[in-house]
């Protein structure tokens, strides 16, 4: 007999995903530049409310103050406006990267570096491995996988979302030019570890924080932060051709995509776990730092180091106003030199 409370669950993820659904559904439907201007306008009005009522601004302001050691409060803020905006223009452009046309979407795509080098890779016998990053318009790059690629031999791993109507959707959408999604569990890395041995091409979003605390800590701008172990076990044991993928807007924007393919030579010839992920990680930054203001910086990327929880974000407030009264961010624990 099935529990009460367990149909209430599931219930209740059902709505919530039916509520999402229905506004992505009918974003889809208007022009997509007045879609994202508006995306990015809800979100600029968050940086205009006082910071106590702005959590994921303050997360952004101690990300970037953390970070860029040499970046003045000013200019934390400044990029962190343009941030928020970016944000909001990726989180509703995705209605468009998902309900309509591929050809559409991929019609936007302006500008592919690196793109030979990666198609000649995915010809060869020896196994891809796209490591890639949450910054502008990240999600078309999973439809230009799909169509470039062999379907059968491409797969992506990724998050499924907590609302069941939502994850089917998502799941449908990133699928549509055959490339297969597996998920971030055993189940998922057995398949991963599959197609690897298979020669085929696999894609994961690497920037995120680990569920399992025990993967290895790195340097990450600076500062160790736990990194998927599970990367350090494909390049070691299947020594695939390494690729750091990125898709940015450029100044024409979201009809202005350009992707990035970034051979990591590096990556594939390291020869252990913390010189693999580190070289990773410092590949990572350079893409953040190449357009600083498209980066996610609303993740909370720092908040474990190897000793435990750093207080950065449950102190965001207490913290931001200290630096704005000028306390040395050494003091405050919110610089790599600091971080030992």
């Amino acid at each position: 007999m099935v529990r009460p409370c367990y149909l209430k669950s599931v219930m209740s993820k059902f709505y919530k995903g039916r509520r999402l659904w229905l506004v992505v559904r009918f974003l889809a439907w208007l022009p997509l530049p007045l879609v994202t201007a508006f995306g990015a306008l809800m979100a600029s009005l968050i940086t205009l409310v006082p910071l106590r009522y702005a959590s994921a601004y303050r997360v952004v302001l101690i990300n970037l103050l953390a970070t860029h050691p040499e970046m003045s409060l000013a200019e934390a803020r400044r990029i962190g406006r343009k941030s928020m905006a970016e944000l909001g223009r990726t989180l509703t452009e995705f209605s468009h990267v998902w309900h309509r046309p591929v050809e559409e979407t991929l019609a936007r795509v302006t500008h592919i570096h690196g793109e030979q080098a990666f198609l000649d890779a995915t010809a060869s016998e020896r196994p891809v491995l796209l490591l890639s990053l949450h910054q502008g318009s990240w999600e078309i790059s999973n439809l230009y996988l799909g169509d470039k690629t062999d379907p059968e031999k491409t797969l992506i791993m990724y998050q499924p979302h907590p609302a069941t109507l939502m994850d089917a959707m998502v799941k449908a959408a990133r699928e549509r030019t055959g490339s297969v999604l597996i998920p971030t569990n055993s189940q998922g890395v057995k398949k991963a570890l599959a197609a690897m041995k298979a020669g085929g091409t696999l894609g994961i979003l690497s920037d995120h924080n680990p569920g399992n605390r025990s993967n290895p800590c790195v340097p990450f701008f600076g500062y160790d932060v736990p990194t998927p172990a599970l990367i350090d076990k494909l390049v070691q044991r299947y020594r695939p051709h390494v690729f750091i993928v990125s898709c940015q807007r450029g100044k024409g924007g979201v009809k202005d995509i350009h992707i990035h393919f970034e051979h990591s030579p590096d990556i594939e010839k390291a020869s252990d776990c913390t010189a693999i992920l580190t070289e990773m990680n410092a590949a990572l930054q350079r893409c953040i730092d190449r357009n600083v203001a498209q980066y996610q910086w609303t993740y909370k990327r720092f908040k474990w180091s190897p000793r435990g929880r750093r207080n950065w974000y449950r102190q965001s407030m207490p913290l931001l106003k200290q630096i704005e009264q000028g306390v040395d961010r050494k003091t405050l624990g919110l610089h790599p030199d600091a971080d030992m």
